[in-house]
């Protein structure tokens, strides 16, 4: 499954693949056109190729599958489709398609919650509506808590700040005017957030940065689905 982007309108692409495979669509929103589709198929081997692109290694999350070919330019893995049912959040956002796999449930809105972090979900309690959004990536108000620790951060290590920086991910990068990653993980970003596929988003003031919580596997990994933002 994955999404063709050439002249004209985008469309998506489905290959059922072996008759014993299961899908179906589950719900739909009009308002929002998206769908939810549930995949089901039995545990079966495929082959993936990976370009090198001049790593000496593979990648963290293929590190562990079994190499069957190599060659200058290519790595080829063996892989095995997982037996559980998948779910798929299909639509349009903003000006394009899109594909996101979650866990658990069957209806859009399911979808929509279970793509939210936690700490996303605490922050829509506090402060309904206040969340933004662009893509894959929310950004929330800080706590009073995070806002001193963070003013204080900035005060004794004013290199933290990085000027357009790409706040991480797969594709083309999501650019913030300016990104603060504290503790390793802990990411925050002011000013414009741009990225050619969706609106300009403007924080005016510090903003805890989350990626959604989709499932993620390769480029074109054992979901069957290939995705690129």
């Amino acid at each position: 499954m994955d999404i063709i982007r050439r002249r004209g309108p985008e469309t998506f692409r489905l290959w059922k693949g072996q008759e014993s495979n299961a899908i179906r669509v589950t719900d739909t929103d009009k308002e929002r056109h998206q769908v939810v589709l549930l995949v089901q198929e039995p545990p079966r081997s495929f082959e993936e190729r990976l370009a090198k692109r001049g790593r000496t290694t593979p990648p963290p999350e293929f590190r562990d599958l079994r190499v069957v070919k190599e060659t200058r330019r290519h790595w080829t893995f063996l892989r095995w489709t997982p037996s559980m049912i998948r779910r798929f959040l299909c639509g349009r956002d903003e000006r394009h398609l899109f594909i996101a796999q979650f866990d658990g449930g069957s209806s859009v809105k399911d979808a929509h919650r279970r793509l939210k972090p936690q700490g996303v979900v605490e922050a829509d309690r506090s402060a309904p509506g206040a969340t933004l959004r662009q893509g894959e990536w929310l950004f929330v108000s800080p706590s009073p808590a995070e806002s001193r620790f963070l003013a204080d951060r900035l005060r004794s290590v004013p290199f933290l700040v990085r000027r357009l920086g790409s706040l991480g991910g797969n594709g083309r990068p999501h650019v913030a005017d300016e990104m603060v990653r504290t503790d390793g993980e802990r990411i925050y970003a002011r000013g414009r957030i741009r990225h050619p596929d969706h609106r300009t988003v403007i924080l005016s003031d510090w903003r805890r940065v989350y990626r959604n919580a989709e499932v993620r596997t390769s480029e074109v990994g054992a979901n069957g689905a290939a995705w690129r933002d």
